[in-house]
């Protein structure tokens, strides 16, 4: 397996994959990349669809503009859940850090008097809940590359037309298919700003 660095030096944009289905321990250990990933007030508001059959993939292959997303042997349909920012899981979420002695219980106090939606269809979710899910998908993406998996973040897809194809629940919001597979082509590295056009100087 590779370590973090050499991980995130390889990881690249996959869209061939290979036929070769990935193993149940190895897609578990992608799962657990996401479950692992960090979150404000610790709310872990993504959830995880996984389609590993050609009749599951066919069921989304309407949604999605690129066809390649379906020829990977794994696809993961990766969600918020509308449920993680109502007040009730935000407070059940702060009193396991209060009891972790992460934060003081003051600190918890503060929060809980902030606005929050008391009902999930009340739920705007906020961009911090984007940000998160961002997160778990990059720790998938480089436990991918570390397994000597590819995979690819993608957004072009119909959102409605997905959720209804997989009958999800109305509080679970699809934001990004993550195809994951065998890599079939060995991209170069793309290009990247240098480090003086990234790192402002102050």
């Amino acid at each position: 397996m590779l370590n973090c660095k050499e991980a995130i030096e390889k990881r690249r944009s996959i869209r061939k994959f290979s036929v070769e289905p990935v193993d149940t321990e190895a897609l578990e250990q992608v799962i657990e990349a996401a479950r692992l990933a960090p979150s404000g007030t610790n709310r872990q508001p993504w959830r995880l669809v996984l389609l590993t059959t050609p009749e599951e993939r066919q069921k989304i292959a309407d949604t999605v503009i690129q066809p390649f997303v379906c020829e990977a042997p794994a696809v993961f349909v990766c969600c918020l859940d509308r449920e993680a920012f109502v007040r009730l899981s935000v407070e059940k979420r702060m009193d396991e850090l209060v009891e972790a002695e992460v934060i003081s219980r003051e600190a918890a106090q503060y929060i809980y008097q902030r606005k929050m939606p008391e009902k999930t269809e009340e739920v705007i979710i906020p961009d911090s809940g984007y940000l998160d899910l961002g997160i778990a998908i990059q720790n998938m993406a480089l436990m991918a590359t570390a397994l000597g998996l590819g995979s690819c973040w993608v957004r072009l897809f119909d959102q409605q037309r997905l959720h209804k194809a997989l009958s999800l629940p109305s509080n679970i919001v699809p934001v990004v298919l993550l195809p994951v597979g065998y890599p079939a082509q060995a991209p170069p590295p793309r290009p990247r700003l240098k480090r003086d056009e990234i790192v402002i100087k102050i």
